[in-house]
């Protein structure tokens, strides 16, 4: 007899439980690990690339957020270092000391003094001159920060440079003050902010098990953050080892995942020269796994039962289900968790089907509850920027009425000044996400009508409004980036004609349509391309995409068109009736 009659033969002998088993086997068990296995390594995969994507993303938050605070503190001494009745003051020849003293108590001191009033993370603001006067903490000599570090580099700039000490934890801004240079008095604007409420804010952001570590231009260590739940001392990285890591590090797109079982993740600031790193261990960060594992390994015992108890039968009937089962466990392998057998069986077949579907199903619960809890973080972490967008415009605002005030001696009015800037200080975290369009856009008429104030009237504005827009729900302060923007990187650059934003708003074909077009100089195609990514200087634009995109949904954003003749900005979003 030949071979292949012997082996036919020998299959023919072999029991028919025992065939049933050998198929069962091959044809179910086997392709079930795999699928497992495969699938274990797709859902390592996914939790993974979530968990990048959302410390890329908290990070890029915490930077905006102290972005934004830094701009803040450097628009103060901006406004006091060009100030023309500070450097007035401090350059004006007194025939005594009484006329010095009175105009330094009645005005110089208020102005000075406003910025701590309005900001209480400013800790000290203090004007040093070379002419030896000393008054309170508002005005000191030269000499008081000759041996300080910052001294020579700040004595011999104009530009605001920040000096940043991770051991004494202090926050210090000093510039050189031009206009007293013009009048041959060598002046530093000196800022201290509290350096816990800027670096407490990199903090917020991390998500458990991670850390954070912030350096300077010159790549020293600034300050450094945890978020370790357990063993913390194992995990945070030491000084010597973060910058060995630096050293090895070969980011792709600002993430570095090969380094010794960490993930690394950098971002730099425009607006500080500062680099974020946020780390954490790859181990820890995969711990979401060990569920998945345990759901395999029930799904498996729960497998290998039912095929066992499969081999009894021999009719099509067995054959039909266990085929049904296969193809649905196909489609998980091709990533549908939803896949859901239809059965009533009691068997043990009937049982391997109800077994498949509490796996899927509980699968399915674990992604969801991933996913969700890290877009109720982002949600929170929108909430919170959107409580501290452009708030420095509204301080400005009320300082320079408070000055005006003091100026003219109005002291009722600078009393309610003081007053409302308290009270807006209070209220602006307790403000809802949405408003009505009606609402939104008195908010932005109300930033113009201060603005053409500021800007002595010296540009236009055109609404063109369709009233059948108002009532309709909109997300607050998402206009008032974009005249914003339209005003500083616009108007104010014009030479040639008289500025003009025209804001329009419709509804079309279900959606509210609002253009913020200005006819400013425009901007360079590359500029456009990225005006709102990070590769953009600016964030107030970028932010409000962002806020659109996560409340409507990744198909809505901001749409940007420019020219030598001026920029539109288009929004579109659903026409929904406010709840």
């Amino acid at each position: 007899m030949s071979e292949p009659l012997k082996l036919k033969q020998w299959v023919n002998n072999i029991k028919l439980q025992n065939k049933l088993v050998i198929i069962y086997v091959v044809t179910g068990l086997l392709p079930l690990i795999i699928l497992f296995v495969f699938a274990y390594g797709q859902m390592r995969s996914i939790l993974m690339d979530r968990d990048v994507r959302s410390m890329e993303s908290a990070l890029r938050q915490s930077v905006t957020t102290v972005d934004g605070q830094i701009e803040v503190y450097d628009n103060l001494s901006n406004y006091i270092t060009f100030n023309e009745t500070v450097s007035g003051i401090l350059s004006y020849n007194y025939s005594n000391k009484y006329e010095m003293y009175s105009q330094i108590v009645t005005t110089f001191d208020p102005l000075v003094s406003s910025l701590k009033y309005f900001h209480n993370d400013i800790n000290k603001v203090t004007i040093y001159i070379n002419n030896g006067i000393k008054h309170d903490t508002t005005l000191a000599p030269l000499s008081e920060i000759e041996n300080e570090a910052f001294y020579n580099s700040a004595v011999n700039s104009t530009n605001i440079n920040w000096y940043v000490d991770k051991d004494k934890k202090e926050l210090i801004s000093a510039r050189k003050m031009s206009t007293l240079a013009t009048a041959g008095i060598t002046g530093i604007m000196y800022i201290n902010v509290d350096y816990d409420s800027i670096m407490d804010i990199y903090a917020k952001g991390l998500i458990d098990n991670s850390g954070i570590i912030v350096t300077d231009g010159n790549g020293s260590i600034i300050s450094k953050k945890a978020a370790f739940l357990d063993n913390a001392d194992k995990y945070i990285l030491s000084d010597s080892r973060f910058t060995e890591f630096i050293e090895k590090a070969d980011f792709s797109e600002n993430v570095c995942s090969n380094i010794a079982g960490y993930v690394l993740i950098k971002q730099n600031s425009d607006v500080t020269g500062w680099t974020s790193y946020v780390y954490a261990p790859k181990s820890l960060m995969l711990k979401s796994t060990n569920s998945i594992i345990t759901m395999i390994v029930l799904a498996l015992v729960v497998a290998c039962i039912g095929m066992a108890a499969a081999t009894i039968f021999t009719s099509d009937f067995i054959t039909k289900r266990i085929y049904k089962l296969r193809t649905s466990m196909e489609k998980v392998e091709n990533g549908d968790f939803d896949v859901v057998i239809r059965s009533s069986d009691k068997d043990e077949i009937g049982a391997l089907i109800h077994g498949f579907n509490s796996m899927t199903g509980t699968i399915n619960n674990l992604i969801n509850e991933v996913y969700e809890g890290k877009l109720s973080q982002k949600e929170s972490e929108m909430r919170a920027l959107r409580a501290q967008i452009n708030p420095h415009f509204l301080y400005n605002s009320l300082s320079l009425i408070n000055w005006k005030a003091i100026e003219y001696g109005q002291d009722d009015i600078s009393g309610i000044t003081l007053a409302l800037s308290n009270y807006y200080r209070t209220s602006l975290n307790k403000g809802k996400n949405t408003l009505t369009v009606k609402q939104e856009l008195s908010n932005m008429e109300s930033y113009l009508n201060i603005q053409q104030i500021m800007h002595d009237n010296s540009f236009d504005v055109v609404m063109d409004i369709d009233e059948n827009v108002l009532e309709y729900e909109s997300l607050n302060l998402i206009l008032q980036p974009l005249v914003e923007n339209a005003i500083e990187h616009g108007i104010d650059l014009l030479t040639d004609r008289r500025g003009v934003i025209t804001v329009v708003a419709k509804l079309h074909n279900g959606l509210i349509h609002i253009e913020v077009k200005d006819n400013g100089i425009g901007m360079p195609k590359e500029t456009a391309h990225t005006f709102l990514t990070s590769e953009s200087g600016g964030y107030g634009a970028r932010n409000v995409n962002d806020r659109i995109r996560l409340f409507y949904g990744e198909q809505y954003n901001l749409k940007v068109s420019s020219d030598e003749n001026g920029t539109v900005i288009t929004i579109e979003f659903p026409a929904r009736k406010p709840v």
